[in-house]
């Protein structure tokens, strides 16, 4: 445990993060499975999308870099990534409010 408590925040975050976001997703299919909705998958996605945006940082610095210092330009490529799955997630989502 010699990482710092930030480190520590962040992870448990972003864990609650994911917990949340698979209860969210699972409860937009179940839905659609059970109204044949269209929307209801498509909110899924949404909710897949958003959830994998806002880990997209800490899974590359414990499983890829092995390290949570990163670079400038590291730092700003992730940021880059995770932004656009945000963008992506909340556009799917409001296409399907939208739809429904």
């Amino acid at each position: 445990m010699s990482q710092p408590m930030e480190f520590w925040t962040t992870l448990s975050t972003n864990f609650l993060v994911l917990v949340i976001g698979s209860v969210l997703a699972t409860i937009s299919y179940l839905a659609y499975r059970r109204e044949q909705e269209r929307s209801f998958r498509i909110a899924a996605l949404g909710f897949v999308l958003v959830t994998l945006g806002n880990l997209t940082v800490v899974v590359y610095q414990t499983m890829v870099k092995g390290s949570y210092v990163l670079d400038g330009l590291e730092l700003l490529r992730l940021q880059t990534i995770q932004g656009a799955l945000i963008l992506l997630g909340f556009s799917t989502l409001f296409y399907s409010l939208h739809r429904y």
